[in-house]
């Protein structure tokens, strides 16, 4: 599965690998990216997981995080 966020892929196998996906990504990054690890990073614990926090902080702000395209069984269709 994969999204698109302003022009980034973000992929994996299930929203764990997704969240690595977007963890291993090293500067230099745009803002918004290292705005989107650092809040993953901080709330994975809160949300149970990596992978559940990626998911809901995306879904929580679809202006910061704009999706531009997604897989059909992308987690962010849910």
């Amino acid at each position: 599965m994969f999204v698109v966020l302003r022009d980034h892929i973000i992929e994996g196998k299930n929203i764990e690998e997704m969240a690595a996906c977007l963890l291993r990504w090293m500067p230099p990054l745009v803002p918004w990216m290292l705005d989107l690890q650092t809040e993953v990073k901080e709330q994975a614990e809160a949300y149970g997981s990596a992978g559940k926090a990626l998911v809901a902080l995306v879904k929580g702000d679809p202006e910061k995080y704009k999706i531009d395209y997604q897989s059909k069984d992308s987690p962010f269709l849910e």
